[in-house]
């Protein structure tokens, strides 16, 4: 069981102990532990919770899911193509200019119904060390993390509204 209490012997900088590293850290150490075990699958974390996400909602616009899930178009443009690739995705153009919709094809539902049981087993594995109580407190933290960061933003976004109205 994960000692949610225990204290780091040493405190190295400002910079690593900041909420951007520690996140970061930890999700890149969440992510390796659902590839591990998502490998079988030949489908990686991320491209999990791409199709996943897609087949819940039937079909979405690629600027929709990127504003839904905190990703750079730039990236999921990366991430998305390699679905096609596989024949896991197809896409359509949208009513907007350059618009994009994607959908999962029968073969990327297939591998979605494939990769259930891993990401599962992922899950059950993350939760057993992390427990029942800090696995529901980590869930209604991280969701409180993701709302505080769009309220920053918000307001860095309205702070420079209002200097450019100043000037």
């Amino acid at each position: 069981m994960l000692n949610l209490n225990a204290v780091p012997e040493k405190v190295s900088s400002s910079v690593e102990q900041s909420p951007c590293a520690a996140l970061r850290a930890a999700s890149r150490a969440v992510t390796q532990l659902y590839d591990l075990v998502l490998a079988p699958t030949e489908l990686k974390a991320t491209q999990f919770v791409a199709l996943h996400a897609i087949d819940e909602a039937g079909e979405i616009a690629q600027c929709q899911f990127a504003r839904d899930h905190a990703v750079a178009v730039e990236t999921l443009s990366r991430r998305f193509s390699g679905l096609r690739r596989k024949g896991y995705l197809q896409v359509r153009r949208g009513d907007r200019h350059g618009e994009r919709i994607y959908s999962l094809t029968e073969q990327g539902r297939q591998a979605l119904q494939n990769a259930l049981p891993y990401w599962e087993r992922a899950e059950d594995r993350f939760r057993r060390a992390l427990g029942s109580d800090g696995w529901n407190t980590m869930l209604l933290l991280l969701d409180r993390i993701r709302v505080a960061s769009v309220r920053a933003e918000e307001m860095r976004t309205n702070n420079h509204a209002h200097e450019q109205s100043a000037s």
